[in-house]
């Protein structure tokens, strides 16, 4: 099927835990089963006590194979209340001012460093420039500028902040307990296993001010997190401690090979 036709069917969203679905996203290089255009990052939906929250957005191609998955889960799109933004990247908020049109927009929560340049008309934290033209990129409006240790809350949930820089700057880590056990969304920060590619980290480029400095630093203070969930950007969700510290005791491993790596350096620039 091409990519286009997942995008106007969608496939069966993903129960991750109660109340937690994968409702849009790529197959990431046929790491995943598609839900969506296969550009999309992965796009939760979020059925808190009092808000309905989408996780990312993925891109406009994706947007009708979300809202029938939103609506395949007994919610539809009237439902989501707050898009929760976890960096700056094109296939993680290309469709947040398609959301925007909405009769009732959903509020969007955006990390500040990111929320400042794009209000500044600087996008190269979006990182679509290096598409092939013709590429287009609509502004949104941030309504919420996520601040680094910020708590609030979305409904009755209580959301924690940690920026996690270094894929990105404005990469963002939120945290928050469901049923006894501590979600973590990641965005690009970690991964589980991608399949035959086996660990990988968020892409570096000097674009989006990737630094690898940073990336191993936030990488740590990551490792240290106790998290039973673990919400990534693309792939599978990790679930369960031990495969989480796991996965993230392997992304830290790579991103200090590389950072230790002169060669890698040179030529990337991060």
């Amino acid at each position: 099927m091409t990519a286009s036709a997942v995008a106007r069917r969608g496939r069966e969203p993903v129960a991750i835990v109660p109340g937690v679905w994968r409702v849009g996203g790529g197959s990431w290089r046929g790491a995943v089963t598609p839900l969506s255009a296969e550009a999309d990052c992965n796009v939760y939906f979020l059925d808190l006590d009092g808000a309905g929250v989408l996780v990312d957005c993925g891109t406009r191609a994706g947007l009708g194979a979300i809202a029938a998955n939103l609506r395949r889960v007994g919610c539809g799109p009237d439902a989501v209340t707050d898009v929760l933004l976890s960096h700056s990247h094109w296939d993680h908020t290309d469709g947040v001012a398609a959301w925007q049109e909405r009769p009732r927009p959903p509020a969007i929560h955006l990390n500040g460093v990111g929320a400042t340049l794009l209000a500044r008309g600087d996008h190269r934290l979006a990182g679509y420039q290096l598409l092939a033209p013709p590429h287009r990129f609509e502004p949104f409006r941030v309504d919420h500028r996520v601040e680094d240790g910020e708590r609030f809350r979305l409904g009755t949930m209580t959301i924690d902040a940690h920026f996690m820089p270094g894929h990105t700057p404005d990469s963002t880590l939120f945290t928050f307990d469901l049923q006894d056990r501590a979600v973590g969304i990641c965005g690009d920060v970690a991964f589980g296993p991608a399949g035959d590619h086996g660990v990988v980290l968020g892409q570096l480029c000097t674009l989006w001010q990737s630094n690898l400095d940073d990336y191993v630093r936030s990488l740590r203070r990551l490792v240290e997190r106790r998290i039973d969930i673990l919400l990534p950007g693309h792939g599978d969700a990790v679930i369960g401690q031990e495969r989480v510290h796991d996965a993230l005791r392997a992304t830290l491993e790579l991103a200090r090979s590389l950072a230790a790596d002169t060669r890698v350096r040179a030529n990337l620039g991060v």
